[in-house]
């Protein structure tokens, strides 16, 4: 088996070495390329794309080649290639030009979400199911909820890679470790065709990363990253339990780093009021690129990609799961503790548990006397306190019921969520409700951008409360000058000192770019 790992590996790498070179090529060629912007994408020139299609070309050779060799020169140890096999190459194929078709055009969130639920439901109905999850030696069969289940998890699987990927070799180095876990967690339990798929997986990223380290010259795409999370979710099932599809916590923990992101992305915009594809920059790629650098953050993800990995092969191979928790709970701790990432969405998820637990013990008569307020700066160091606090004496004045804001300026890493609230609000059917984009012009061409949302409650019962919300219109219009100004200044500290010589017109772009931003992918996955 040795040997057949190694030939997996050293063929799959070396078909990628080969076959990238071709695909980045072909892309140039075509104009398959991904543009720079001002708002999201942190490259400075167009790179080629389709780099998926060169890792999934390259896996199916080295796993073409290694069971070729293993009949020819082995002892038949991977048996027959099962009708699951092709099921799974058929669904990932799918998947690819789902990608491919969103890197060249753009497809809108929710239609590649359908697409996505399609393919894997196929997928699943071919007989990929997750029959019971298993966590801490205790299992639960899913019996009807089986099918949901499954779709749910490798939907799941599929977003938290695409959606990590935005800086150079960050999914591919995630992808890399996720891999070599499974293939040694496939081995552990007996599924030797698994686990030599795996490893093709593994030495195919291998191959890839060469190219896509920074500084990159071809990205993976959504095409491959949708293609190696779909991949990477079928083994989890598959390879958990010999002869069984149970989801144990060993597989969860492997893919532990994409899922923290994906699941504080959730939080931030559920938490916020913002939609579910929102752009921003507060993901793990982009906090860690800041504070520690291209190469340094490639090092963090590696390094707790390891933890999760080693800890929750252990796990299976001593029958002790709590190893495969205590790695995911120390690679989460090390990046809130060190406000590497996860911080913020910690401190909303607290704040709204805290509010909520004191809604249910404080007296009326408290009630109508206290307020629920919280300030928090989710990234930047813009002095927004500035637009709030006015906004707060407002909702004092006039007695509304609550007043929240919430900025992204994604462009220039800044956000901002601050909320003012009744500690017992009205009855929804007694309650007006307001949402105003807050809309800014900027630049020398006063484009109108909109940088966030403020939300207002009321009772219907407030005397004059149309003529209040108009009156906060007009005091939120007067506020425009003070915001411009603290726009301006973050302008300042991020220009480069070639920036500063043409600051209008690279406010300009950078407002039109953010202004055009939207999310392609279901989960706001990066274009890399």
């Amino acid at each position: 088996m040795i040997w057949l790992t190694l030939v997996s590996l050293l063929c799959s790498v070396l078909a990628a070495m080969v076959l990238v070179p071709v695909v980045r090529f072909l892309a140039r060629r075509v104009g398959l390329v991904d543009a720079p912007d001002e708002e999201r994408k942190l490259h400075r020139e167009p790179i080629a794309l389709c780099g998926g299609v060169a890792v999934f070309a390259s896996l199916l050779v080295g796993f073409v080649c290694t069971i070729l060799y293993d009949r020819s020169y082995g002892d038949f140890s991977l048996g027959y290639v099962t009708s699951q096999w092709y099921g799974l190459v058929f669904a990932a194929t799918a998947i690819l030009v789902v990608g491919l078709i969103d890197d060249a055009w753009v497809m809108r969130g929710r239609q590649k979400l359908l697409l996505q639920i399609l393919i894997i439901s196929a997928l699943v109905g071919s007989g990929t199911v997750v029959e019971k999850i298993g966590l801490l030696g205790f299992e639960v069969h899913l019996g009807s909820l089986a099918f949901p289940v499954t779709v749910l998890w490798l939907l799941i699987a599929v977003n938290a890679l695409n959606l990590i990927d935005g800086a150079d070799g960050v999914a591919t180095t995630a992808g890399c470790f996720i891999s070599l876990g499974l293939a040694v967690l496939s081995l552990t339990h007996g599924t030797p065709l698994g686990c030599i798929f795996a490893f093709c997986l593994a030495g195919s990223l291998i191959g890839f990363l060469f190219f896509n380290k920074p500084p990159a010259t071809i990205f993976l795409g959504d095409a491959g990253s949708m293609v190696i999370g779909l991949l990477v979710g079928v083994l989890s099932v598959w390879g958990s339990v010999k002869g069984s599809t149970l989801l144990a916590s060993a597989p969860i923990a492997i893919l532990a780093v994409p899922l923290f992101d994906s699941l504080a992305a959730i939080a931030r915009r559920w938490l916020t009021g913002r939609s579910i594809y929102a752009a921003d920059r507060a993901h793990l790629h982009h906090l860690l690129q800041k504070k520690y650098g291209q190469f340094g953050m490639l090092f963090i993800v590696a390094a707790l990609c390891s933890l999760t990995t080693v800890l929750a092969i252990a796990s299976a191979y001593y029958s002790m799961p709590w190893l495969a928790l205590l790695g995911m709970f120390l690679a989460g701790a090390f990046l809130v503790v060190t406000r590497s990432f996860g911080h913020a969405e910690c401190q909303l998820v607290m704040m709204k548990a805290s509010h909520m637990t004191r809604s249910f013990f404080i007296t009326p008569q408290q009630s109508s006397l206290e307020k629920n307020h919280r300030c928090l700066p989710l990234q930047g160091n813009g002095d927004w306190n500035l637009i709030w606090e006015p906004l707060v004496d407002f909702a004092q004045i006039h007695n509304l019921a609550k007043i929240s804001i919430d900025l992204n300026l994604s462009w220039l890493h800044e956000g901002y969520h601050a909320s003012w609230s009744d500690v017992r609000m009205p009855e929804r059917d007694n309650q007006v409700q307001v949402k105003w984009p807050i809309v800014i012009a900027v630049g020398p061409n006063k484009n109108s951008v909109n940088i966030g949302m403020l939300h207002v409650v009321a009772s219907v019962t407030s005397p004059n409360i149309h003529e209040r919300i108009a009156d906060l219109s007009m005091r939120l219009a007067d506020l425009e000058p003070q915001i411009q100004m603290i726009i301006a200044e973050l302008e300042r500290q991020h220009a480069t000192p070639a920036e500063v010589q043409v600051t209008g017109a690279v406010s300009a772009r950078r407002y039109a770019s953010a202004d055009r931003g939207t999310e392609p992918a279901a989960l706001m996955p990066g274009r890399h």
